[in-house]
């Protein structure tokens, strides 16, 4: 595969539940996408924070990623965490 990869970092907004980081995992795994690196973040007020860098080859593929995380059960928002976008 000699498609071009970019490296983007997300930061997502979720429920502090057993089973998520599992399941954003499985979620990201399912649409053929690389995980870099992983880091989660609990707060005191039942929500955590997971920062995840993911391998990607274009926005559509950043868009979908996203999109995908957006639909799975605790999962609250999802954002870029800075950087430039790669061209389409």
């Amino acid at each position: 595969d000699k498609t071009a990869r970019y490296t983007v970092k997300l930061t997502m907004e979720v429920e502090d539940r057993q089973g998520l980081l599992a399941a954003v995992s499985a979620r990201i795994a399912d649409i053929d996408t690389n995980i870099r690196n992983m880091e989660a973040h609990s707060g005191e007020d039942r929500h955590a924070r997971i920062d995840v860098t993911v391998e990607i080859s274009d926005v559509k593929h950043l868009e979908r990623v996203m999109k995908s995380l957006r639909r799975v059960d605790g999962v609250i928002d999802v954002e870029r965490a800075g950087g430039r976008a790669p061209r389409a």
